[in-house]
């Protein structure tokens, strides 16, 4: 089921991420683009399906920057072409940075960490 949830996080990414990509020209498209997908991000829990989506949504944005076979660009030079490629490089960042998060550690109950003793350190 995990991995069904991350395949659909990263066909999810790509889609939005080739989406963001096609309007981000305009003012509203920039800022519907990066403000659903980090939307997107918050609300996905952390580690790999968060990274998946992440991913997914990088790809389409790293192929508009590249140049086309007609020699012209999806994602331009100009600040707002910067400001989408920043935009995604901080969607980038967010997910590899908060992928450990989501990560159980052996020994580890849901009362609390391992090295916390709480109450159980009190005498009753």
């Amino acid at each position: 089921m995990r991995a069904g949830l991350g395949l659909a996080a990263l066909v999810v990414g790509l889609v939005s991420g080739a989406a963001g990509t096609l309007v981000h020209q305009r003012w509203w498209g920039l800022a519907l683009a990066l403000g659903a997908a980090l939307a997107t991000l918050a609300w996905l829990p952390a580690g790999g399906v968060r990274l998946a989506f992440a991913a997914g949504w990088c790809v389409p944005v790293l192929r508009g920057a590249l140049e086309r076979p007609g020699g012209g660009f999806l994602i331009g030079g100009d600040a707002v072409g910067w400001s989408f490629l920043a935009g995604s490089v901080v969607l980038l960042v967010a997910a590899v940075t908060t992928a450990a998060t989501g990560r159980r550690t052996p020994g580890v109950d849901d009362r609390g960490r391992a090295d916390d003793p709480g109450v159980r350190g009190l005498p009753s």
